[in-house]
C-alpha cells in the first residue's frame, strides 16, 4: 500500500480557479469521501467535477478575495486543530473548550461538519493559516474583504440572529472582518 501524503505544504492547483474533488479534500484537510457532504452542507456546486475556487472561498470562509495576494494566500491549504495547537501553543483540548465557551482569543475557524448525534463537539474545525500564523506572531493578520452574499449550512439558529449572525459564528473570516471593524470604530 503507498504510504499516505501527509506534507500538504507542496499543495498545487492543476487548474487556476478550479478544485478538483480530490484537491478540495486536501486543501479542506479531509478524506475525498468527505467533499460531498460539506459541499452539500455549504451549498457548493460542482462543475464538471470541479468546484470553483471563489464559489468555495465565498461559501466556506465567507469571502471574495478581490487581490491576486488574497488568492495566493487562500491557496494555502487550511489547517486543523493540531497545527494550531503548534502555533499557538494551546492545547487542542483546551481550544476546543475556549471555543464552547466563547473565549478563545483568536478567529474560531469555520467548522466543516455539524455536531455528532452523540452530541459530542466536531473535530472538523479548520484554520486559514495566514491569519493564524499573522496572529500568533503578534502581527494584523490579513483583511479580506467579506463575501457580499454568504450562503451559510442550513444548521438552525438558536438565538434568532438571522442569516448573518449564523454565517458570521460559521466562518473565520467573518469574524476578522467583523473584529477589524469594530477595532476601527474605537
Amino acid at each position: 500500500m503507498p504510504k499516505r501524503k501527509t506534507d500538504r505544504r507542496a499543495f498545487k492547483q492543476r487548474r487556476k480557479g478550479f478544485f478538483s474533488k480530490t484537491e478540495l479534500a486536501e486543501w479542506l484537510g479531509v478524506s475525498r469521501n468527505s467533499v460531498a457532504a460539506i459541499g452539500e452542507r455549504f451549498g457548493i456546486r460542482e462543475i464538471e467535477n470541479l468546484f470553483p475556487e471563489a464559489d468555495v472561498w465565498r461559501k466556506i470562509l465567507g469571502i471574495d478575495p478581490r487581490h491576486e495576494e488574497d488568492r495566493v494566500l487562500l491557496r494555502r491549504p487550511l489547517q486543523d486543530s493540531t497545527w494550531f495547537a503548534s502555533q499557538t501553543g494551546i492545547p487542542p483540548s483546551t481550544i476546543r473548550a475556549k471555543i464552547r465557551e466563547g473565549t478563545l482569543e483568536y478567529p474560531h475557524g469555520v467548522q466543516l461538519s455539524e455536531e455528532s448525534e452523540a452530541g459530542g463537539p466536531p473535530r472538523s474545525r479548520r484554520w486559514v493559516a495566514c491569519v493564524i500564523e499573522a496572529l500568533a506572531d503578534g502581527k494584523t493578520a490579513p483583511a479580506f474583504s467579506p463575501a457580499v452574499s454568504v450562503n451559510a449550512p442550513s444548521a438552525p439558529v438558536q438565538d434568532g440572529g438571522g442569516e448573518a449572525a449564523q454565517a458570521s459564528r460559521l466562518n473565520v473570516f467573518a469574524q476578522i472582518v467583523h473584529g477589524n471593524a469594530e477595532g476601527a470604530a474605537q
